[in-house]
Parts: structure tokens; sequence; C-alpha cells
């Protein structure tokens, strides 16, 4: 075979495999956000936990499942050592729960209804997702993490500095923390501020390098357990939104 030849079969067997990498990835991402039959979870939480903690929070668990009606399994997963996967079912809804950071030790709960057909109230799900909540928090050290809202901003590429600096001025502002880490060209970035019980993340959507998503999140733990007020965090997001609408040409869409 010529050497044209090897290297034309070189290169569609290299677009075949990265098809199947995209294709898995893509899978991947789909299941993270539903519970494998397409459908998207009611309500989510993510906890911060350490290692050694985990038999606690299998107890809590348990008690929680057993209170309200649930079967519960909690198994192994053998891909790493600490990794977990926890599934609660009864007849109207169901919560799945797996680790998703190593460091910090972090695990993300999601609420289904076991029969979209048949939906849980809502009245029900809030219930039972406050009940849960209250069930975490006696474990020592653990963190809540719980997502309010989101903005979804559109800015040209090179106006990532401008964002930067706006994200900056607000926290300096309001006396809270910022910090921030990036890829050698910019292009992968992850902006964190933080104040009392709660925080916000920003960084740029995969694979849309114009769209960025801001995220405001409330925080609990032991130590402080109650979050922050939901006016508070009006008045912070509508700063924030002034803050971001002084760069040219943004488009900012707000999710809650």
């Amino acid at each position: 075979m010529t050497a044209k030849g090897i290297k034309l079969i070189t290169r569609v067997l290299l677009g075949v495999l990265l098809g199947v990498v995209v294709c898995i990835l893509g899978c991947v991402a789909a299941v993270a956000i539903s519970d494998g039959s397409g459908q998207a979870p009611m309500r989510s939480l993510q906890i911060t936990i350490d290692v050694n903690r985990r038999e606690e929070l299998f107890t809590q668990l348990r008690g929680f499942a057993e209170k309200h009606g649930f079967e519960i399994l909690i198994r192994e997963v053998k891909v790493h050592p600490d990794g977990i996967y926890i599934y609660m079912s009864r007849y109207d809804l169901k919560i799945q729960a797996h680790d998703i950071s190593d460091s910090p030790p972090q695990i993300i709960i999601w609420f289904y209804n076991r029969y979209p057909a048949l939906p849980a109230s809502r009245e029900t799900v809030d219930e039972l997702y406050k009940e849960l909540k209250a069930f975490i928090i006696e474990i020592p050290d653990v963190t809540i993490t719980e997502k309010l809202r989101r903005l979804s901003i559109i800015i040209d590429r090179n106006q990532r500095e401008e964002l930067f600096t706006q994200l900056r001025k607000f926290a300096d502002k309001h006396s809270l923390e910022f910090t921030s880490s990036f890829s050698s060209d910019k292009t992968v970035f992850l902006l964190e501020i933080y104040g009392d019980g709660f925080h916000i993340t920003s960084q740029a959507v995969t694979g849309s390098p114009r769209e960025i998503n801001i995220d405001f999140y409330t925080d609990i733990n032991n130590e402080s357990p109650t979050p922050i007020a939901q006016g508070i965090a009006d008045e912070l997001l509508n700063d924030l939104k002034s803050f971001l609408g002084e760069i040219p040409n943004v488009t900012i869409t707000e999710e809650k």
C-alpha cells in the first residue's frame, strides 16, 4: 500500500475514533442531568463532605428513607476508591446521588418523579427536599450547596477581560473574596466569588466560547444553617447584572 493510502486510512480511523469519543461524552452529559429516561430532575443539591464522614451520611440517608417510606440502595462504584452511588425510591419519587469530585469531596443529589406521567406534587417534593437537607445538615463539617439563579451572558471573545474586571469590581464593592484560575490561553477559566452563606461562579459554556454561565449558590452548614435571605440574594444579583450591563453589546439572560 502506498504512503498516501496509509495516510488516508489513518485519517478515516481518527475521524471514526473522534466521532465515538464525542458520542460517548454526549451520552455521559445527558445522563448527568437526567435519570436515564430523559427526565430532568425536579430539584437538586450538592454537598461537600469529608470521606471519613461517608458512613454518617449513609446513616442519615437511611434514616430519611425509613421515615418517608423510601427503599434505599447504597453501593460503591469501582471506578475509584471513594466512588458511591445512592438510589432511593417509593411509589411517587426516586432520588439518585453520586460523587462528582474527589477534591473537594462532593456528592450531587437529584429528585425525580418515579412515573413522569403521574408526577408528584410540587408541595410534596419541596417538603421532602427540605427534610432531606435537615437530615444532612446534622453531619458535622458538611456543607450543602443549592443553586438559586443562573445568568447566561453572551459577549465577544475579546471582551473577557472586561468581564473579569466587572466581576472583580462587584466583589470589591461588597467586600467579597474573589478567586480565579485560567488555562494558558484563558479559554478555560473558573471565577469564584465567596460571601457569607453564598458563592458565585463564572465559567465558559463548553463548546461555546462566547457564552458564559454565572451561577449563584447558597451554602449552609452547622455553623451557618440559615441560607442567605432571598431579598439580599435578589439585591446582589441585580447589582451584579448592573455591573455586567456596563460591558458593551453584552446579552444577559436570567434563569430561575
